[in-house]
């Protein structure tokens, strides 16, 4: 062949091929890349003065989406989940969890409208008052006759509405033993 038959091959190959090649393939759906949700943690923790419940620990959220919510935040990779509450618990309300069981896990993939998450929810006990770290502005105490429902972020309500129901006895909602 000759340096112009060479060239115009070459030519063709790069250029045109992939065309057929996408032509070819034209009926075959195109595969969506797997995008894993987000894992996140929260606690409803109880807060207590010796043996006298006082409430139950929100924060108003520093960062948009603002409210108030449950404290929580992402598990890291390499992390395990109750590694990640403890640890979150410390940064954003600066409590040590006692008692700390799972609850239940919230999966909507409308719970969290900037992303699909899942939400490994816990049930703790604290023995002090939270104070506000990371991205809370403030954290709190409230009494579970006052908890905002209309404020909270989230499907936050949904997690205490079960909660309340779990508190009242209605065990069918936890997942102690998942």
């Amino acid at each position: 062949m000759t340096k112009t038959h060479n060239k115009f091959l070459f030519y063709f190959l790069i250029l045109l091929a992939p065309i057929v090649a996408i032509e070819a393939n034209e009926d075959e759906p195109v595969k969506a890349t797997h995008k894993p949700p987000i894992l996140t943690t929260t606690a409803i923790i109880e807060i207590y003065n010796h043996d006298q419940f006082q409430g139950i620990v929100l924060i108003e959220r520093g960062k948009a989406p603002f409210g108030k919510a449950i404290p929580g935040g992402k598990v890291e990779y390499g992390e395990t989940v109750e590694n990640a509450v403890r640890r979150e618990m410390m940064e954003e309300v600066n409590l040590e969890l006692k008692d700390l069981r799972q609850f239940h896990v919230y999966s909507d993939p409308s719970r969290d409208f900037r992303h699909h998450s899942v939400e490994v929810a816990h049930l703790a006990k604290a023995f002090s008052l939270p104070a506000a770290g990371d991205d809370a502005a403030k954290a709190f105490v409230v009494k579970v006759e006052d908890i905002p429902w209309n404020e909270l972020a989230f499907d936050h309500a949904q997690v205490l509405h079960d909660y309340l129901d779990y508190r009242n006895g209605n065990t069918s909602t936890s997942m102690i033993k998942p």
